[in-house]
């Protein structure tokens, strides 16, 4: 049983490992309309790396993942001596498997393995793709698991601490110097233990067309800051015609799985002002359907902001006909490269601003996306080298490589006041992380997003059903679901 449950759970975490964000900021899983405007380039969708990439041609890799030797789970947890206590640099020795997404991600990952191995020449590093069709759900069964893999914060990640397979990371030595280094808003604990280091960070702005803000009259240096505010300018921006649309919603990505309810948590959070998720802490039950948590003002609200909206992102945002989408996550900017006509600017043509908030003076709220480094349970000796990996993909320079180069925030707290963050274009994705909140990372979490995500189809898409009726529907769903 416990076998299978890890098979479902990798099945889980490798398509989680190709959609965004899952992110957070929540990066698309596939592109929505035109694929050349929706899909990040820079990465995979939080959709993260274009499916057309390839992986770099030449790896430093000793041999194929196919031809490792099979290696049993370790039995016992990894103690400081077995972690490496005192080694520095140039200690480590052997074969360490990093698991990675295919195309921007392997080649980052591929260039940090070099350096890695430069320093460390009794070590070998190979870079493995997830690969499809369920090959590598037949080696996590077969104990033959990779030893560092970069996956996304959310449930999947939870799940895996849940089924004891991880290792707890302050158990080796180094760990609370490393995470004391990154902000503490993007760190959960499973059980009282450490599983993961974030490596990279995404959150959830509202984006909006400046060029459109004019036509409809309203002050393009003066977003919306409350729901009312969003609904005017939306309607004034749909009554332009045409083509044009005030809003956007991702409602395709509806049925793509519970990771999209992280584009749209801010609104609810903003709804309770950060008061409720969807689950208790103990994910055992839902309160969503508590009036304080304000699901039924989330429903009101985006049905309202659906009148001004296309049905699916058929018509995206950077197509240049949108007015507002409160769903961007900062990964997204190299779409803005591929905008029609021309490149989009952020501080030029395009403004970016907070998720809207009810009332004056309410606090804005995000949802925290990124990528997090986990180390698998295989033996001591491997366990060590994948630690000592993973502190030196912390290191300030490496880790700046990993974020600039894939589009990622900084975790590292010292990273902030770097010149390239500190840009006018990204600043504000910056100011915002003081009010990102990580999504629940367990597997019951998606359970119910899932079932919310349902109930909203109908409810603000298709618009069958009341605020009220859509509360009392997502709360039978999910807790039928939750009891199966």
């Amino acid at each position: 049983m416990q076998m299978r449950r890890l098979i479902l759970l990798w099945l889980a975490l490798v398509l989680c490992l190709g959609l965004v964000a899952c992110g957070g900021g929540g990066t698309p899983e596939e592109g929505a309309g035109d694929a050349a405007a929706t899909e990040p380039a820079a990465e995979e969708p939080a959709a993260e790396e274009p499916a057309a990439e390839e992986p770099a041609a030449e790896e430093p890799t000793a041999e194929p993942a196919a031809e490792e030797p099979t290696a049993e789970p370790a039995a016992e947890e990894p103690t400081a001596e077995a972690a490496g206590e005192g080694e520095t640099a140039g200690d480590a020795t052997g074969t360490i498997r990093v698991s990675s997404v295919a195309g921007a991600m392997h080649d980052v990952l591929v260039g940090l393995a070099e350096a890695y191995m430069a320093e460390n020449p009794g070590v070998t590093v190979t870079v493995e793709d997830e690969p499809e069709g369920g090959i590598f759900q037949a080696l996590i069964a077969a104990g033959n698991q990779p030893d560092l893999v970069v996956t996304s914060l959310g449930p999947a990640l939870g799940q895996l601490a849940a089924d004891d397979a991880l290792v707890p990371l302050e158990e080796f030595e180094g760990f609370q110097e490393l995470i004391d280094r990154v902000d503490p808003g993007i760190v959960e604990q499973f059980s009282g233990h450490n599983y993961y280091v974030p490596i990279g960070a995404d959150v959830t702005m509202m984006i909006y067309n400046k060029d459109l803000f004019e036509q409809a009259g309203l002050d393009p240096e003066s977003p919306p800051q409350t729901w009312a505010e969003y609904l005017d300018a939306a309607r004034a921006i749909d009554e332009l015609g045409g083509d044009i649309y005030g809003n956007v919603f991702w409602n395709e990505a509806l049925a793509w799985g519970g990771w999209y309810w992280n584009m749209l948590q801010p609104i609810y959070l903003n709804s309770n002002q950060g008061q409720c998720q969807l689950v208790n802490r103990l994910g055992s039950d839902i309160v969503f359907d508590d009036p304080e948590c304000g699901m039924q003002q989330f429903f009101e609200f985006t049905q309202q902001a659906q009148q001004y909206a296309p049905l699916t992102m058929e018509t995206n945002f950077f197509s240049r006909k949108i007015g507002m989408w409160p769903q961007y996550g900062y990964s997204w900017e190299p779409n803005l490269e591929t905008a029609a006509d021309q490149p989009m600017v952020i501080g030029e043509d395009v403004g970016v601003a907070p998720v809207p908030v009810p009332n004056e003076g309410d606090t804005s709220f995000t949802t925290y996306g990124g990528r997090a480094l986990i180390i698998m349970k295989t033996t001591p000796d491997r366990q060590a080298a994948a630690w000592d990996l993973l502190q030196f993909m912390m290191e300030e320079e490496n880790n700046r490589q990993f974020i600039t180069e894939l589009g990622y925030l900084p975790t590292l707290l010292s990273l902030r006041e770097d010149p390239y963050f500190q840009e006018p274009a990204r600043q504000p994705f910056v100011d915002i992380l003081e009010n990102g909140m990580l999504p629940q990372q367990f597997s019951t979490a998606e359970t119910v997003a899932n079932e919310v995500q349902a109930v909203y189809q109908q409810a603000v898409v298709e618009g069958e059903l009341t605020p009220d009726e859509a509360v009392t529907q997502s709360a039978e769903r999910a807790r039928a679901a939750l009891a199966q």
